[in-house]
This record gives structure tokens, sequence and C-alpha cells, in this order.
């Protein structure tokens, strides 16, 4: 029988994979939040809260 053991160098590609995904939503997340409090800086609280609200009606309905 042989034995059939899993490549690391796959398991390494998944890993590296899986990280990187976690990095870039982490980045964007950051630079979201940096853009809502850019905006807030300029813009009334609620006016803030208007485009948000929307940016996720688009989202929702082209998304």
């Amino acid at each position: 029988m042989s034995d059939q053991r899993p490549d690391p160098r796959d398991r390494l590609s998944e890993l590296s994979a899986s990280e990187q995904a976690l990095y870039l939503r982490r980045s964007s997340l950051r630079f979201l939040e940096c853009a809502i409090h850019l905006c807030a800086t300029h813009m009334t609280l609620e006016e803030v809260a208007d485009l948000l609200e929307q940016e996720a009606e688009q989202l929702r309905r082209f998304g």
C-alpha cells in the first residue's frame, strides 16, 4: 500500500491564500473606517449616514 500524505506545499499554499484574504479584508475595513471618518470631518453625521445608506441600498440592489 502506498502512503498518501498530503503535499505540504498544497497546505502551505492554502494557508497563504487564506491569510492573504484575511489581510485584504482587514485592510479594506480599515480603509472604509478611515473614509467614513474623513467624510464625517467635512459633512454632518446625518449626511454621512444618508450617504452610507444609499451606498448600502445600491450594494443590495446591484451587488
